[in-house]
């Protein structure tokens, strides 16, 4: 019998080991060599010559206002998209729920094209037909009003809104197709209890939609969050992280120490930092929504 058990123990592993090797060498190795990179003194054409300097990277790091400067912008963009995405994405997704919707499938592909494209063709597109200022769509629809658009790309005060929106936009199908998937396992009959009781479509979405699906939400704003707060490809194609450093996310920074000044020891301490940055949020996240459940429950 202690046979059987631990037979039945050591072929499970047989089918997880191929995932695990593969995360370690994709994910866990890679990262170890940020880590270590980052204690040292390393530059990019000049491998071989090392010098370890312990945390003093990181100490010149949270020193400098250039890097301070990214974390700040990366937060504010990464809040943006998620708060925009989880909003947008609910509302849609509930209303694609609806009953008295027609020609879902269709409806469901049209929101998903976004998703489809790769971030450098988002940028590229949304910079040269969206914000561009004299002929752009979105600064053409606000003449209609008699409104004179700004240089949204060009203007500090405006980029990092302009470069939200369309990363909103790029990731927003992803928050519709979680939150329609999750809505599609609330039985019918709760929603008849809440109309029974005079709840509105608000109300419903409120008080019983979103405590139901809280696990999706919480999923999905994870995904969301990491790839907000990594995000290099879109915002380099918009802005390159400009005008002045208003749209220089940490990604970009870190490029820019290790390409542009071929500082790699500083490039990886920045990298690695993003990754202690959002391991910590996300633990905190999971935390609370352990916390909430427990007191719901």
């Amino acid at each position: 019998m202690q046979n059987t058990s631990l037979n039945r123990y050591t072929r499970g592993w047989y089918f997880v080991l191929p995932g695990l090797v593969a995360m370690i060498l994709i994910v866990a190795f890679p990262l170890g060599i940020a880590a270590r990179f980052s204690l040292h003194d390393v530059f990019l054409y000049d491998f071989n010559n090392q010098w370890f300097v312990g945390l003093e990277n990181y100490a010149r790091a949270w020193t400098d206002p250039l890097f301070l400067n990214s974390v700040k912008v990366t937060l504010l963009f990464t809040l943006a998209n998620t708060l925009g995405c989880l909003i947008v994405g609910m509302l849609v997704a509930f209303l694609l729920s609806g009953k008295r919707i027609r020609f879902k499938a269709g409806w469901m592909a049209l929101f998903l094209m976004p998703f489809v494209m790769t971030p450098v063709i988002v940028g590229i597109t949304w910079r040269l037909f969206m914000w561009e200022p004299d002929f752009g769509v979105i600064n053409q629809l606000l003449g209609l009003i008699g409104i004179d658009g700004p240089y949204w790309l060009t203007d500090s005060a405006t980029a990092l809104f302009a470069t939200a929106l369309t990363n909103a936009w790029h990731l927003i199908p992803m928050a519709i197709l979680v939150l329609y998937a999750a809505l599609t396992t609330i039985p019918d009959e709760m929603y008849e209890a809440a109309r029974v009781d005079g709840a509105g479509a608000f109300q419903t979405l409120w008080h019983v939609v979103l405590p139901m699906i809280r696990a999706h939400i919480l999923f999905v704003s994870i995904i969301i969050m990491t790839s907000a707060f990594r995000e290099f490809d879109m915002v380099y194609t918009m802005t390159g992280g400009g005008p002045g450093r208003s749209t220089t996310v940490m990604s970009i920074l870190a490029y820019n120490r290790g390409i542009a000044n071929q500082d790699m020891g500083m490039a990886n301490t920045i990298a690695f930092t993003m990754f202690m940055i959002m391991a910590v949020v996300a633990w905190l996240y999971i935390k609370v929504y352990k916390v909430n459940k427990e007191a719901s429950a």
